[in-house]
């Protein structure tokens, strides 16, 4: 999957990489570089499961810092997730919206 300028997510808003993002920001918020050079945040919207085992809001940020991807997946990076028509959506929106609006503050993202 390529990345994009921006991206929607189905249920909540589109959003685009700020023009103004930062490496050393999103080293800040808890990014890594994997081996392709790509900047990856993988956060658990199930608090009480380990990350490998719970819903994630998965970030990739691509090095030139041009473009970006952003999904819910279930453990593993398998298969993404809809936390909007989950049966626990409630909780799981509600810390998405906690990490994204975090992004935004930051000035990773932006809300269009």
């Amino acid at each position: 999957m390529a990345f994009d300028q921006q991206v929607t997510i189905s249920g909540d808003a589109t959003y685009q990489l700020s023009p103004q993002v930062k490496k050393y920001t999103l080293g800040d918020l808890g990014f890594v570089t994997n081996n392709a050079g790509v900047y990856v945040l993988h956060r658990s919207l199930e608090p009480e499961k380990a990350l490998v085992n719970a819903i994630q809001l998965k970030v990739s940020v691509n090095q030139t810092l041009t473009g970006f991807k952003m999904s819910t997946v279930s453990a593993g990076d398998v298969v993404r997730v809809d936390i909007f028509k989950h049966q626990h959506a409630a909780e799981l929106v509600q810390l998405y919206h906690f990490f994204v609006d975090e992004l935004v503050a930051r000035g990773v993202l932006e809300k269009i």
